[in-house]
């Protein structure tokens, strides 16, 4: 099944929005873990950036994970605020 940008940009926003609600569900010691886990993943360390470097792929995906992994975070704080 082939699908265009708009399609997997749709799935990908479903996707994070049920993995922030699953997130947001968990409580107690297994929660706080997983929400630090995501956090602690939600942006590159010094070591990874190298102002100098021109990106590569690499980058890139290294750089999308932590975009993801910070909506991810976001949209699960936002949603135990919520209820």
């Amino acid at each position: 099944m082939s699908a265009n940008p708009d399609t997997l940009e749709g799935r990908l926003l479903a996707q994070r929005k049920v993995i922030a609600r699953l997130v947001a569900a968990v409580e107690g010691p297994a929660g706080d873990e997983l929400r630090e886990y995501i956090r602690d993943r939600s942006h590159m360390s010094a070591a990874e950036e190298d102002p100098g470097a021109v990106p590569g792929e690499g980058l890139s995906i290294e750089g999308a994970l932590a975009d993801e992994m910070h909506h991810i975070a976001e949209a699960a704080e936002a949603h135990r605020k919520a209820t």
